[in-house]
C-alpha cells in the first residue's frame, strides 16, 4: 500500500457474558467481579454508608444541581434535534445495504478520524471530506464542535467506563508541522507520534501495545508487519465503552426462544426479560416500536427499533436518516422488554462507501494533505490508502458491560395510573445505536439480523 493508511477501530463490550446456566454462577466469582456481594443494591448500600457517613447535597448553596450523576434514579430525557448526524445516518444507511448480515459501526470514530484529516487537507481534499460530513466551512467551528464532544466523552465516572483513545503515526523521515501536531492535541486530543515504518515489526508491535491497552485487551493484533510496510502515516481511533443497564435484566428470566431470521429460517437463541419504566413510542411512520433503554449514569443510552413485520427492518434502515425527529414522540411507559442475548464482531473497509458519499480525491495521487507533513512531492505525496473499522458487542443481563452491577431495584409506583405495560419483544432483524445523550453524538449504531451468530468476517462495503 502507498502513501498514508487511515483505520479506525472501535470495540464496544457490552456486559460479560453470564453462564446460561445460572443456578451455576459462583456468588463469590460475582462480588470479586462487581466489588459487591451478588444481588445486592446500590440503595441497600447507600442505606448501609449512611451509618458511618453524614449526607451529602448534590445542590450548591443557590439551589442549583451540581451532580447530575446523584440521583440515577432521576432520568429526565429531553429529545433533542441534531443537524450534526447527517453523515453517521448516511453511513449506517449505506452499509446496511451492503448485506443483510448484524453490523456494527461508530460513526463518531470515523467522523472524528476524518475530521482529523480535514484539519492537514487544502483545496478539492478538504472540501470533499468536509461536504461528505456536513461540516462548516470555518476550521474553529468545527474544532469547537469536536471539543466538546471530546470532554463530555471523556468525563470519568464510577457507572462506566469509555475509553477514547486518538493518534496519527508518521514516519520518523517526515518533517512534520508542528501547528497541525498542536491543533489535532488541542482540539482533538490526538497526539502526533512518529514510528520507524522501515522497521514493520517494531512499528507493528508498538502500535498494537497502544490499541490493546486502550482496548482492553479486545483487539490485540489489529496491524502485521504487511500491512504497515510502506506506509507514510497512520491515523488510529479507538472507542472502549462499558456500561451497566439502569433496569438490568434478571438472569433467572433469561429463556431459550424463538428468533425469526427469515419468514423460513428461525433460531433458538436465550432471550432476557424485564418490566420497568421505560422511553417508548409507537411509531406509525417506521411501523415499529423504538425503546430507549439507559445505562447507569444516563449519561449513555441504547435505543432499539423492533419493526413489526417480519420484513420490516428495510423499510426503517432505508429512511434511517429522519430517524431522529421519532425521537420526540418518546415517552415514559411501563415497558416489557424481551430482548436477546447478542454478541458479535463486525470488521469493515469502507473506503468504497466513503467514495460513494463524495470523498475521491483524497484517494487519488493528487491527494492535498500539506498539513501533516512537509515536502508532499511525489513520490512522497501522502493519500487515503484505507479506512478500515473494527468493531465488536456484546450484551447481556448486565448491559454493555459489567462495572458495577446492581440486581435489586426499587420501583417507583407514584404516578402510575392507569398505565398499562406494553411490550417490545425483539424476536425479528432490529436495528440499534448508542449514544451519548449530552452531546447526542453516535457511538455505534448497528443491525442484529441473527444473535446466533458471532464471527468477526472482513466486509468489504
Amino acid at each position: 500500500m502507498t502513501s498514508s493508511l487511515c483505520i479506525v477501530i472501535f470495540t464496544v463490550c457490552s456486559t460479560l457474558c453470564l453462564s446460561k446456566d445460572v443456578e451455576s454462577i459462583d456468588s463469590q466469582a460475582l462480588s470479586n467481579t462487581f466489588g459487591m456481594p451478588p444481588y445486592k443494591s446500590r440503595a441497600l448500600e447507600a442505606v448501609e454508608s449512611s451509618v458511618q457517613a453524614s449526607a451529602v447535597t448534590p445542590f450548591a448553596p443557590n439551589g442549583t444541581l451540581v451532580d447530575l450523576d446523584y440521583w440515577d434514579s432521576v432520568d429526565d430525557f429531553t429529545p433533542a434535534s441534531s443537524d450534526y448526524d447527517i453523515f453517521d445516518w448516511a453511513l449506517t444507511k449505506r452499509v446496511a445495504a451492503s448485506s443483510e448480515e448484524n453490523f456494527l459501526l461508530s460513526p463518531l470514530g470515523l467522523k472524528l478520524a476524518l475530521a482529523i484529516l480535514a484539519e492537514a487537507a487544502t483545496g478539492i481534499t478538504q472540501t470533499e471530506i468536509s461536504s461528505a460530513l456536513g461540516f462548516d466551512l470555518d476550521r474553529k467551528v468545527v474544532r469547537k464542535k469536536f471539543s466538546s464532544i471530546i470532554q463530555s466523552l471523556q468525563r470519568k465516572s464510577s457507572q462506566y467506563i469509555l475509553n477514547l483513545g486518538s493518534r496519527i503515526y508518521v514516519t520518523n523521515t517526515a518533517e512534520t508541522r508542528q501547528r497541525f501536531a498542536a491543533i489535532a492535541q488541542e482540539h482533538y486530543n490526538t497526539e502526533l507520534k512518529t514510528v520507524d515504518f522501515n522497521n514493520p515489526d517494531v512499528a507493528a508491535k508498538e502500535i498494537n501495545s497502544w490499541v490493546s491497552n486502550l482496548t482492553q485487551g479486545r483487539i490485540p493484533n489489529l496491524v502485521s508487519e504487511g500491512d504497515i510496510s510502506g506506509v507514510v502515516a497512520l491515523v488510529l481511533n479507538t472507542l472502549y465503552f462499558k456500561g451497566s443497564w439502569r433496569h438490568q435484566f434478571a438472569p433467572n428470566d433469561t429463556k431459550p426462544d424463538i428468533f425469526y431470521v427469515t419468514p423460513t429460517t428461525q433460531k433458538t437463541v436465550p432471550f432476557m426479560k424485564v418490566s420497568d419504566k421505560f422511553y417508548y413510542t409507537e411509531s406509525e411512520k417506521y411501523d415499529a416500536k423504538i425503546l430507549r433503554m439507559t445505562y447507569l449514569g444516563n449519561k449513555f443510552a441504547m435505543y432499539i427499533i423492533v419493526p413489526n413485520a417480519l420484513k420490516g427492518l428495510p423499510r426503517i434502515l432505508t429512511s434511517v436518516g429522519n430517524l431522529r425527529g421519532e425521537m420526540s414522540n418518546l415517552q415514559e411507559h411501563t415497558v416489557d422488554v424481551i430482548l436477546p442475548k447478542f454478541k458479535f464482531e463486525y470488521t469493515s473497509q469502507l473506503d468504497g462507501i466513503l467514495k460513494e458519499m463524495g470523498v475521491r480525491h483524497a484517494f487519488e495521487n493528487t491527494a492535498s494533505f500539506p498539513g501533516i507533513a512537509r515536502g508532499q512531492q511525489a513520490p512522497n505525496q501522502i493519500r487515503m490508502s484505507k479506512v478500515l473499522q473494527r468493531s465488536g458487542i456484546e450484551v447481556n443481563e448486565l448491559g454493555s458491560v459489567a462495572y458495577s452491577a446492581t440486581v435489586v431495584s426499587l420501583e417507583n409506583k407514584f404516578g402510575e395510573g392507569t398505565d398499562s405495560p406494553v411490550e417490545v419483544i425483539a424476536n425479528k432483524p432490529f436495528m440499534f445505536f448508542i449514544q451519548d445523550e449530552a452531546t447526542r453524538q453516535l457511538l455505534f449504531t448497528g443491525r442484529v439480523s441473527d444473535p446466533s451468530l458471532t464471527d468477526g468476517a472482513f466486509k468489504l462495503v
